[in-house]
């Protein structure tokens, strides 16, 4: 399921997304202290008479998230810094990175990895 959002007009897909209350808006999450999404595409105008900016974003099950560091082929916790995710195996949160598929060159910074958010 995903719900569209206001967020800043940086936002690209894989994007980790958490609510800042300050600007009103869903910007890049540098931590997992409060709910978080997936930016399923990059951020469109609202509608050609608006300056706001809008996002399709997932919240949870499978999607693909924006690696901020070189993944392992074995996946791992998820956690997340500068709206991308990286494993962090001391972590006890709420999501996991992946395994990679068989025969695929390895995960690294900026590609698109496969997460599940529970």
């Amino acid at each position: 399921m995903w719900i569209k959002v206001k967020c800043n007009q940086n936002i690209i897909k894989g994007d980790v997304l958490s609510y800042d209350e300050t600007t009103e808006l869903w910007v890049k999450s540098s931590t997992l202290a409060s709910p978080l999404g997936v930016a399923k595409k990059d951020a469109v105008l609202k509608n050609e008479d608006s300056t706001d900016y809008i996002v399709e974003m997932q919240m949870q099950g499978q999607i693909e998230a924006r690696a901020s560091r070189d993944i392992p082929d074995q996946g791992g916790e998820l956690n997340v810094e500068n709206g991308g995710v990286f494993v962090d195996n001391n972590a006890n949160h709420d999501g996991i990175i992946c395994p990679n598929f068989l025969d695929q060159p390895s995960r690294v910074s900026g590609n698109l990895v496969t997460i599940i958010i529970r």
